[in-house]
């Protein structure tokens, strides 16, 4: 009876998965793609079965793999285009995408949990730890000979000309900007922050490597990882172009690696010296090379004495370092050399957007709103500027852009923008869902876009700053592999929301193979990217780089040897 019931379980998910999917694809003709999703749901079906009693999971996980299937199969959602006219369409649409997605994750689970561990114990991993970097680095040094001396857009001409000037401002972290001036002494070209960019990235790769090596995972499985970061362009070409993210990116993975070490030692790691360090050196990048730093480090922290509260002292003292660094920072050093602040309307990108999708679209508001929105800027502006994907058209429109009269009452701004967002709900989350579909979509909307890299300094700047072509045959070779990786077929490359979907389904095993508490590994990577969802002002794929980084280090996580503890590593 009960082998009928399950059966008849699995037919029903596989005739809805079907029916959703023919219902969403019926104009696209995509079939080849519907019979492989119908076959990959039949084989995972057959595989649940034959596994159905390794089904035990804790409601953390089960509520784990449901937020895993939703939040992947809304990335791969195709355009979020619906071809069915009616509700009840539209809701079998999404549930069949839902239980296809379920089913997967379901499947990873139920495999991952009884997996070995195919642990493998090196005689000398430090040898291996050096190879990875050699190699890395290889890599990196050959984007910078090919597109000498560095790619620089006008954020990073911005910092360039501050660095030069003295006259500082906080629209980029001065850290970043004093880190320009420091190296433009050693050597008074582009070429030397690109170069240091590399070697801190690439040092960071081989402090991750070296403590999975330590922690026995499988070099075969190691060695794919570094082929991947080696073939891939997103791992490697960001770090000749001049940008805080690059730098930041990497710090946040240096704060990941020590969380790890952190938990899996049960704090023990940092009551050596060299612990305590390495935790305030990555706690003190992740919180200064980007302004949303600092609340990441803020909250990470605030929970790591909660979790470790009977080692809370020198978390307590690494929190109260860079802390009071950061307000001395902000304070009397902004004071005396005259910093200019950050513009505040960065913070306002997402109410923005659904202010300007209203307007464009002649939304429900009231005669006093409308005049309201108007000495913001002027409606017939609204309509002309409005980019779905990006607030500078309307915030650097300078001369009709009325910031102080946001901020002389900030209230007011905010009472005008909720009433209207209130009366507009679906032209409100159109707008919210256009601008953050860098964070959570792969499969774009199609008149979307996002920017990735670049390999030239940015054409016309008045610094008199240049590439030079040190060999036309390297510079064209690399020019040729990076379009390969821009093909249709490798676009998901270039989505962030491809590695946010890697480490959600890295944390889900992580939580199976190694508990619930494992999970405080991916607190910096989730608070990381909220903060970006909150304000991203454009579909830059560097705000989410250290996701990138990441991804790659937490896919090995769940596999490092069981029960031991790391007081050296």
């Amino acid at each position: 009876m009960k082998t009928n019931k399950r059966l008849l379980f699995f037919t029903t998910i596989l005739a809805l998965i079907a029916i959703g999917l023919f219902l969403g694809d019926s104009q696209s003709g995509n079939y080849a793609s519907i019979l492989l999703t119908i076959v990959l749901a039949t084989f995972a079906s057959i595989y649940l079965y034959s596994y159905k009693d390794k089904f035990r999971f804790n409601i953390i996980v089960w509520i784990m793999m449901i937020i895993v299937a939703f939040l992947t199969q809304f990335a791969f959602l195709n355009n979020l285009h619906i071809t069915a006219s009616t509700l009840f369409l539209f809701m079998i649409y999404i549930l069949s995408r839902f239980l296809f997605a379920f089913l997967l994750t379901l499947t990873a689970a139920v495999f991952i949990k009884d997996l070995n561990d195919f642990n493998y114990n090196l005689v000398k991993p430090t040898k291996y730890t050096w190879l990875i970097i050699l190699l890395v680095l290889g890599i990196s040094l050959f984007y910078w000979v090919a597109f000498f001396p560095a790619a620089m857009t006008p954020d990073s001409l911005s910092q360039w000309r501050q660095a030069h000037t003295g006259e500082f401002d906080d629209g980029h972290p001065i850290i970043f900007t004093w880190l320009i001036m420091f190296l433009v002494k050693i050597w008074n070209s582009p070429g030397i922050i690109a170069l240091f960019q590399i070697l801190v990235v690439t040092s960071v790769y081989g402090y991750a490597f070296d403590f999975l090596l330590k922690r026995k995972v499988h070099p075969l499985f190691l060695g794919i990882l570094t082929a991947i970061i080696l073939v891939i362009p997103s791992f490697t070409i960001f770090s000749i172009i001049i940008w805080k993210d690059i730098i930041y990116s990497a710090f946040l993975l240096f704060f990941t690696v020590n969380l790890t070490k952190l938990h899996f030692s049960k704090g023990n790691w940092m009551k050596s010296r060299s612990g305590f360090l390495l935790l305030l050196l990555s706690a003190f990048g992740t919180a200064f090379f980007r302004h949303n730093g600092l609340p990441v480090f803020i909250l990470t922290f605030v929970l790591l004495i909660i979790l470790f509260r009977n080692k809370w002292k020198p978390l307590l003292s690494i929190f109260l370092i860079v802390f009071i660094l950061e307000r001395i920072i902000a304070g009397p050093v902004f004071h005396a050399l005259n910093v200019k602040p950050s513009d505040p309307n960065e913070a306002l990108s997402i109410p923005t957007q659904q202010i300007a999708n209203i307007i464009v679209n002649d939304g429900d508001m009231t005669k006093e709103e409308r005049a309201y929105f108007d000495k913001v800027f002027p409606i017939e502006l609204w309509k002309e500027k409005y980019n779905p994907y990006n607030t500078n058209p309307i915030k650097f429109t300078w001369e009709s852009y009325n910031r102080e009269f946001i901020f002389k009452d900030t209230g007011l701004y905010f009472k005008n923008y909720i009433s209207i967002v209130l009366k507009n709900p679906l032209l409100a989350t159109e707008a919210f869902l256009k601008q953050s579909s860098l964070v959570w979509q792969v499969t774009t909307f199609k008149d979307g876009y996002t920017d990735t890299y670049v390999t030239n300094v940015y054409y016309g700047n008045d610094l008199g700053l240049k590439n030079e072509i040190i060999s036309q045959k390297l510079t064209n070779t690399s020019n040729k592999y990076l379009a390969i990786f821009k093909q249709p077929v490798f676009l998901f490359l270039w989505k962030p929301a491809f590695y946010h979907c890697i480490i959600l389904l890295s944390g889900l095993f992580l939580a199976i193979r190694k508990g619930k508490k494992s999970l405080v590994i991916i607190v910096p990577w989730l608070l990381n990217t909220l903060s970006i969802l909150a304000g991203l002002p454009a579909q830059d794929f560097r705000y989410l780089l250290a996701s990138v980084f990441i991804s790659i280090f937490l896919i090995a996580v769940p596999f490092i040897k069981r029960d031991e503890e790391e007081h050296s590593l």
